[in-house]
C-alpha cells in the first residue's frame, strides 16, 4: 500500500505539472496581490526589534481585518485547489487555464475539513490534558521528566493513523460522492500508517529545500542589484515548492482513496472501475 500511494502519488503530479499550475497558479497569484495591496495600504508590519524587547504591539481593527481577509481567502483557495485536484486524479476533469472556482462543493469541502479539524482538536485537547496531568505526576516521582513526553507521542502514534482514514471523506465530496467520516474511517482501514509513510517522504526533501531557500535568501538580504535579482529568483523557487507541497499532500489523499474504492470493489466480487 505504502509503495503504491507513494509512486501514484508522485506520477500524478510530475506527471501532469502543466495541471498542477493551472490548478494553482490563480490562486497562488491572487493571494500574492491580496497580501501585496494589503502591505501597501496598511503599511510594514510591526518591527521585530521592539517584539523581541518586549514593547507592546498595537494591533488595529485594520489590521485583524486584512489578517481575518487572508485567512479566509487562504481557506477557500484551499479548498478550490483540493477539489479540483481530488477531479483531476480521480475523473480526469482537466482544470480552465484560470481556475478561481468556488461553488457549493467547495463549500461542503471546507465543512467537511473544519469538521474534521473540530474532532482532531476534541481528541488531542483531552489528551494532552490527561497526559500532562498524570505524566508530570510520574515525572516528579521518578525524577526524570520525560514520561508526559513519551506517553504523548505513543498515544498519539495510535491515534493519527485513524485520524488520516478520515480524511478520505474529502475527495469523496470533492467527485460529488459525499461519504460520512464513520464510512471514511472504515473505508481507510489499514491505510493511515501507508499515507502517512508516503506524505513524509514526498514532503520532506521538498520542506528541506525550501529552509534551505529561506536561509539563502537572509544570506543575499540587504545589498544592491545582483542580491536584489537572487532574491527574486530565491522567492519564486519557493513559491513553486509551495505549489507542488501542496499537490503531492493532496495526491496522496486521492491514491489512498482510489486503493480503497478498488479493495471495496474486489470485496464485493466487482470490477475494479474510475470513481466516475
Amino acid at each position: 500500500m505504502f509503495r503504491r500511494i507513494l509512486n501514484d502519488s508522485f506520477s500524478l503530479v510530475f506527471g501532469n505539472l502543466e495541471t498542477v499550475f493551472k490548478v494553482c497558479g490563480a490562486w497562488f497569484v491572487l493571494q500574492f496581490v491580496l497580501l501585496l495591496v494589503l502591505q501597501v495600504i496598511l503599511g510594514s508590519p510591526p518591527d521585530d526589534l521592539a517584539v523581541t524587547a518586549g514593547q507592546p504591539v498595537q494591533v488595529s481593527p485594520a489590521q485583524m481585518l486584512a489578517a481575518f481577509l487572508v485567512v479566509i481567502v487562504a481557506i477557500v483557495a484551499s479548498a478550490s485547489i483540493a477539489v479540483a485536484w481530488h477531479r483531476f486524479g480521480l475523473l480526469g476533469e482537466q482544470p480552465g487555464l484560470i481556475h478561481l472556482r468556488v461553488g457549493a462543493i467547495e463549500g461542503r469541502f471546507i465543512l467537511k475539513m473544519f469538521l474534521i479539524g473540530l474532532i482532531t482538536i476534541a481528541i488531542f485537547l483531552p489528551l494532552e490534558l490527561f497526559v500532562s496531568l498524570f505524566g508530570t505526576m510520574l515525572d516528579i516521582l521518578i525524577g526524570v521528566p520525560v514520561v508526559t513526553v513519551v506517553s504523548f507521542l505513543v498515544l498519539s502514534a495510535f491515534i493519527i493513523p485513524h485520524i488520516v482514514q478520515l480524511y478520505l471523506s474529502l475527495p469523496a465530496v470533492a467527485i460529488e460522492r459525499p461519504i460520512g467520516l464513520k464510512e471514511a474511517h472504515k473505508l481507510g482501514q489499514g491505510l493511515g500508517w501507508p499515507m502517512i509513510g508516503a506524505g513524509v517522504v514526498l514532503v520532506l526533501p521538498f520542506v528541506l529545500v525550501a529552509l534551505g531557500l529561506q536561509y539563502l535568501s537572509q544570506m543575499v538580504a540587504g545589498g544592491g542589484l545582483l542580491a536584489l535579482l537572487i532574491a527574486i529568483k530565491l522567492a519564486l523557487l519557493n513559491v513553486l515548492l509551495q505549489i507542488i507541497l501542496t499537490v503531492l499532500s493532496i495526491s496522496v489523499i486521492s491514491a489512498a482513496y482510489r486503493i480503497a474504492l478498488e479493495r471495496q470493489h474486489a470485496n464485493f466480487g466487482e470490477t475494479p472501475s474510475n470513481p466516475d
